[in-house]
């Protein structure tokens, strides 16, 4: 049996000692406020490190103690934010949604805020002869750099599970002089079988961006009929274009909800058909219908108008954590998704979770969309290397019920 790793607080008390600044007097206000200024930031630095070395060991240090490293329960949510209308000039409908970031206290968990915007833009196709009069969604998902410190420039994340600011312990013959508590505790943790099988699972965006695309259409969110424009002729396409600005977990939900949004703010412009069925946008709109004489010719003007949507398909994604502390109780909020008749549980639960959680997971994860008529929409579990209880399916969908019917007021007003 391994010894349990040393807390959070021994650590920092430990590296306080060696970071002391060299020009830091023993008396005087300018090497007192120098020597506290250096010590914080070596606390910071240390505690950036350890998270970033050994994730697993980082997180049990929280879940041992019932919270989670930004503070939130297991069952909680970050707060969402959602901006419409970003980009008028360029697109027919937008939003951004970020995932945290609000209510923060001074920014101190402004790192586990994730924002993703999305744009609609149309185009005129024909429709298919079987569905003559009905249009279509597609959607597509792209990355960068920007996105996060592991997205390469072709958009694809990287399954190293260090950020690339420390590497590992040692480099080469030149090696790494990390404190002396925090290099034992990441020797030892190297040896220990159980808490080295973390393998992060890399965002897929290609896989989210099937999953987007394939629940839209099947959530009745958008009816196609209302994307016809002349029976067998012509159809709107409704391309929705949604970038990752900042990973920090949970993209299945923000890309989702990023895309309902600016379905939401998408307005259809209005268009002339010509007499051989050629559609053309009309910039201005006005307020004459019907028939209208351009250059002699005869041609049927639709007003522009947005879309008749139904319910919210709201997503809610639950990452599934092994459980290091089986002998632990559990808080009474937790306990919905955190419950079995046994007191020794293998996995945790925990809802929305941010990209050190979710790489602690190793993309085990299920994503559950429900709309606020408490219908299931889709059930997605990802990863296979753990299994739920039909106690925590249920309490699952339940807290998808939830959370459709608050996501609802502030995605569609209603």
């Amino acid at each position: 049996r391994h010894s349990p790793s040393p807390s959070i607080s021994t650590i920092t008390m430990a590296t306080t000692a060696t970071t002391r600044p060299r020009n830091a007097t023993t008396d005087g206000k300018v090497g007192r406020s120098n020597a506290n200024n250096t010590s914080s930031s070596g606390q910071e630095w240390i505690l950036d490190a350890y998270s970033s070395l050994e994730p697993r060991s980082y997180l049990q240090e929280f879940t041992s103690q019932n919270v989670r490293p930004d503070g939130r329960p297991f069952s909680a949510s970050r707060p969402i934010t959602v901006l419409p209308s970003i980009f008028a000039r360029n697109s027919h409908g937008s939003a951004m949604i970020t995932l945290g970031g609000r209510g923060s206290e001074e920014g101190k968990n402004a790192s586990s805020t994730t924002r993703v915007v999305a744009a609609c833009t149309l185009l005129v196709g024909h429709p298919s002869p079987s569905t003559p009069d009905e249009g279509d969604i597609d959607v597509t998902l792209t990355a960068s750099p920007l996105s996060g410190p592991r997205f390469d420039i072709a958009g694809r994340e990287n399954g190293e599970i260090t950020s690339g600011n420390y590497g590992s312990a040692a480099d080469g013959n030149n090696p790494q002089s990390l404190p002396g508590n925090l290099s034992h505790v990441i020797d030892r943790n190297h040896h220990n079988l159980d808490a080295a099988n973390t393998t992060p699972s890399p965002t897929d965006t290609k896989e989210i961006e099937s999953w987007v695309r394939r629940t839209l259409r099947s959530s009745r969110y958008v009816n196609p009929r209302e994307l016809g424009i002349e029976h067998g002729m012509s159809a709107w396409r409704v391309r929705i274009s949604i970038h990752i600005l900042n990973h920090e977990g949970n993209v299945w939900d923000a890309a989702l909800l990023a895309a309902c949004a600016a379905l939401k703010d998408l307005r259809l412009p209005m268009v002339e058909i010509g007499e051989r069925g050629v559609v053309k946008m009309v910039m201005k709109e006005q307020q004459n219908d019907g028939n209208h004489s351009n250059n002699g010719k005869k041609v049927k003007r639709r007003e522009g108008r947005s879309l008749t949507l139904g319910p919210l398909p709201v997503p809610l994604t639950i990452a599934i954590l092994p459980n290091d502390n089986n002998n632990k109780t559990k808080n009474s909020d937790d306990e919905t998704i955190n419950s079995n008749n046994n007191n020794k549980q293998p996995h945790l639960l925990v809802a929305d979770p941010t990209h050190l959680e979710e790489d602690v997971s190793s993309g085990n994860s299920v994503t559950v969309v429900c709309n606020a008529k408490e219908e299931i929409v889709e059930f997605h579990k990802k990863g296979s290397g753990s299994r739920l209880s039909v106690e925590q399916v249920a309490a699952v969908a339940v807290m998808g019920f939830g959370r459709a019917k608050e996501l609802e007021r502030l995605v569609l007003g209603r």
